[in-house]
């Protein structure tokens, strides 16, 4: 009796320190940046919520267009438009580095590019070719490199987005800073600024932290709506910065 009363102790002993170094082989065994990224990338492939958010978006998007259509412009009209999770979703390439669990490379990233099979965001390929439809001008703004250029425009064209050959696409060469390139569109009255990162709006909020990003929005809340239409992107971002301290 005392024999098996000693053994029952022991198991009980040794479930509690089998429980505890699975509990530790888990959790050291996942990577929070990684886990953090397949739940998030699991919400915007799946979620209702995600396609409505956008939807919203863009609908607030085509009510600024009217309004502006509706107004007096000695200038052209213009509509500065992000590619990546804003136009374009790269769904299949989120899921392809979370899958063998490598981070984004120029080299993985240009393989995907060249794939050509990005699909649109919910909502935005009727709105771009609305407003192109009415004579406003849209305007391709992104960090892709220029190297990126022939496979972006294939893709976009592909995908039904509207692109001639007057269409200005503004890619990156050196700088991620989007400052310089929204200069080069003076000549335009730009009605809206649509993009999923806040520098794709204001150059302030440029490679800064979380903690002054949000301070800065002080000074740019009132845009939010009126000329900046935030389109939603939980994978990737500058607000990760505020998790590599």
């Amino acid at each position: 009796m005392i024999t098996t009363t000693v053994i029952s102790l022991r198991m009980k002993h040794m479930n509690k320190h089998l429980l505890l170094l699975f509990i530790m082989v888990f959790v050291l065994g996942c990577s929070p940046k990684h886990s953090q990224k397949d739940h998030s990338m699991y919400w915007q492939k799946n979620a209702a919520e995600y396609h409505a958010l956008c939807i919203q978006a863009y609908n607030v998007a085509k009510m600024k267009v009217d309004q502006a259509l509706a107004a007096t412009s000695e200038k052209p009209l213009a509509i500065i438009a992000d590619i990546d999770e804003t136009v374009l979703s790269n769904q299949p390439y989120n899921e392809m580095l979370i899958a063998k669990n490598i981070s984004f490379t120029q080299e993985n990233w240009a393989e995907w590019v060249n794939k050509k099979s990005a699909v649109p965001i919910p909502g935005a390929l009727e709105f771009y070719n609305y407003a192109d439809s009415l004579g406003i001008e849209v305007i391709y703004l992104s960090n892709r490199r220029v190297e990126n250029y022939a496979p972006t425009k294939a893709n976009l064209i592909s995908a039904g987005f509207p692109f001639d050959d007057d269409t200005i696409m503004l890619l990156r060469d050196k700088d991620g800073n989007k400052k310089a390139r929204r200069k080069q569109l003076a000549l335009y009255n730009l009605v809206l600024l649509i993009g999923d990162n806040l520098s794709d709006f204001d150059e302030s909020f440029y490679k800064q932290p979380n903690d002054i990003r949000i301070n800065r929005l002080k000074d740019t809340s009132a845009f939010f709506g009126e000329k900046f239409i935030l389109i939603p992107n939980l994978i990737y971002g500058s607000w990760e910065m505020g998790f590599e301290n």
